[in-house]
């Protein structure tokens, strides 16, 4: 039975759409989550650049201008297709790099030989962000085809979004009116933790800093040493706790100064968006008590800064005992911030914080520093948020909220500011994705909202003036 013209199909239903060509799509999608295109891996680099040729190769198949941007680290990739005179432009923000799969003894299969079980795709980057960045670009790719496409679209996929897309930083004055559009679509970011649909109306900024202490010149007998050196594993434990008062709040002189408080609208709408102790208690295993005690999870979320550890490194941790006093132990930190807090001041302030506080007898080291990007924060008055609330109720069939995200995409403050867009930040990953985390996952019916809302937005942007 041969299948119906696309061009005949009613534009009306971009389900009838997605679901005409779901197994040629889920093939090419298959073999985009095979290139192990992890950013912060320098063994990847190969990996990375021939994804990267990949989707320039894919998109010149799909009948767009396609080319890579050279960046001196990874490249980007720069889609184009035309439209009408006078009609919106629409720039689209995705990135093909994802996180490493570390520990890999956990994935129950290789994290880039992508699988169908259970209605969901499983490996690494099938959320965050090939699934999703996947579904925009054959959103697109049909409206062209359909001849529905009036509007403008260009597309930026980021080679570096989870090491800080610094070569996208390091270009973007140059590419100021390639990049010009009038909106900046961006899908790298999740539904509410209820599971409802959201207009996501901020996130948070990054930082990051390694740290290290330094003790003896090699590894001491804790027996004949203990009591005499100083330890570099209890300093570093020492600095960790220094960070934060018994309260859970903040100690680090001056870096939460410039925070401002949400309004009460804002604190009403982000409540509607939380799924509640239980549903959170379900899907990690623990409890929401982190943080500043006495405030509520999505604002400690959604509108206050953190400061975490990533991770520490000391001493022995193999099988069984080894009695030393370490010689040096490391710690890795990352911190969130919010709209009124500069990245570079706070990256100083942290570390000064650490300096003053490292105990006698130990050697400071700052291993490495970076401040991608601050936070941003979006108008919930919007004509455009509202129109997308609208057609994520439409899509997905549930009410939508609005959403401040405690999640970070440093370049997409910078991406709006430079193209001179509107950002609209949809997306359509859920918690039990697991992204960045072992056994990563996205469900069929994620990928499909996903294409049924870009197709439903570039229709709307088509017949705009």
């Amino acid at each position: 039975m041969e299948r119906p013209d696309i061009c005949m199909m009613n534009m009306a239903n971009p389900d009838a759409l997605f679901r005409r060509d779901v197994h040629e799509r889920l093939d090419q999608l298959f073999a985009l989550l095979r290139f192990r295109s992890v950013s912060a891996d320098p063994a990847s680099r190969a990996s990375s650049r021939a994804c990267a040729q990949w989707l320039c190769r894919h998109l010149a198949r799909m009948g767009w201008e396609g080319r890579l941007l050279e960046t001196g680290s990874l490249p980007v990739v720069f889609g184009l297709r035309r439209g009408k005179a006078g009609k919106p432009v629409v720039l689209f923000y995705g990135h093909y790099d994802v996180q490493p799969a570390d520990p890999l003894k956990e994935w129950r299969g290789n994290p880039f030989e992508p699988r169908l079980r259970g209605g969901r795709i499983w490996a690494r980057g099938a959320s965050d962000n090939k699934g999703q960045m996947f579904a925009f670009l054959k959103a697109a790719e049909t409206m062209a085809r359909l001849g529905e496409l009036g509007a403008t679209v260009k597309i930026v996929l980021d080679g570096e979004e989870e090491s800080g897309s610094v070569g996208l930083f390091r270009h973007l004055r140059k590419w100021k009116a390639m990049l010009a559009s009038d909106v900046l679509m961006v899908n790298d970011v999740d539904m509410a933790p209820s599971g409802a649909p959201a207009v996501i109306m901020g996130l948070r900024g990054v930082i990051f800093l390694n740290v290290s202490l330094v003790g003896s010149r090699y590894d001491l007998h804790s027996g004949i040493h203990g009591g005499v050196a100083p330890n570099p594993a209890q300093g570093i434990g020492e600095l960790l706790a220094s960070l934060h008062d018994s309260c859970g709040r903040i100690a680090v002189d001056g870096f939460c100064e410039g925070v401002r408080k949400p309004s009460a609208v804002e604190r009403r709408l982000a409540a509607r968006s939380w799924g509640g102790a239980r549903c959170y208690i379900k899907e990690t295993g623990v409890a929401p008590v982190g943080g500043e005690k006495g405030v509520e999870p999505w604002v400690r979320s959604g509108f206050m800064p953190t400061i975490e550890a990533n991770g520490m490194i000391s001493g022995y941790v193999g099988e069984g005992s080894k009695t030393i006093i370490p010689a040096e132990a490391s710690l890795k930190l990352s911190a969130r911030l919010v709209p009124g807090q500069d990245p570079n001041r706070c990256l100083r302030l942290i570390e000064t914080h650490l300096r003053r506080k490292t105990p006698e007898g130990l050697k400071f080291r700052v291993d490495f520093k970076q401040a991608p990007g601050g936070a941003m924060k979006l108008d919930i008055g919007s004509p455009l948020a509202r129109k997308a609330a609208a057609v994520l109720k439409e899509v997905t069939g549930r009410a939508p909220v609005f959403n401040w995200h405690g999640a970070s995409i440093p370049v997409v403050g910078a991406l709006a500011e430079t193209a001179g867009a509107e950002p609209l930040l949809c997306g359509f990953g859920l918690a039990q994705d697991r992204v960045h985390a072992p056994n990563e996952s996205f469900s069929l019916a994620q990928l499909r909202w996903g294409y049924c809302f870009a197709v439903s937005m570039l229709r709307y942007f088509s017949d705009s003036e």
